[in-house]
């Protein structure tokens, strides 16, 4: 038991735990979707930062246009600046629509929420797509903070009745 530990060993048990570490944080990043009696729910949590999606349909016509509410409440004791970022996302997680990035300040123990919207258009294909609200690391006193979000629910996007 008084033998030096190996360079290997050292640098096996070191990577071994960086990697169960980088493991642990992002599974605590995933966000998680509810059904609830006023409808369907998108949430993450972390980093005193709870962040809802309201209001997506499970299944939308080609030509609707896809309205959700981003809801960003601060649960620190600092004003919060964050940018929101709302995309649908087709196969291989390519955007196909984007909504304007919209910069949200939360004050102190406070939420603040943006409407999104993303088109479908009429040129869209009907099919399986995602919804992706992505929250950047925030500003706290004009430096980074936080780890980001990233929230996903999936839609399904049909033709058109009587086309």
């Amino acid at each position: 038991m008084d033998r030096p530990i190996g360079r290997r060993a050292w640098f096996s048990a070191l990577a071994g735990g960086v990697g169960l570490a980088a493991v642990a944080c992002q599974a605590g990043a995933e966000s998680t979707e509810l059904n609830t009696p006023e409808g369907r729910v998108v949430q993450w949590q972390g980093d005193t930062m709870l962040i809802l999606v309201t209001g997506l349909q499970e299944q939308y016509q080609v030509g609707d246009v896809i309205s959700f509410n981003v809801l960003l409440n601060n649960q620190s004791n600092q004003v919060v600046e964050a940018k929101v970022r709302s995309k649908l996302l087709g196969l291989g997680d390519q955007p196909v629509v984007q909504a304007e990035p919209v910069q949200l300040t939360v004050e102190t123990q406070d939420a603040s929420n943006v409407d999104q919207e993303l088109p479908t258009g009429n040129q869209l294909p009907p099919g399986d797509y995602t919804v992706s609200v992505e929250v950047p690391p925030w500003e706290v006193a004009g430096r980074e903070t936080g780890s980001g979000a990233r929230l996903r629910a999936p839609v399904k996007v049909v033709a058109a009745s009587g086309v």
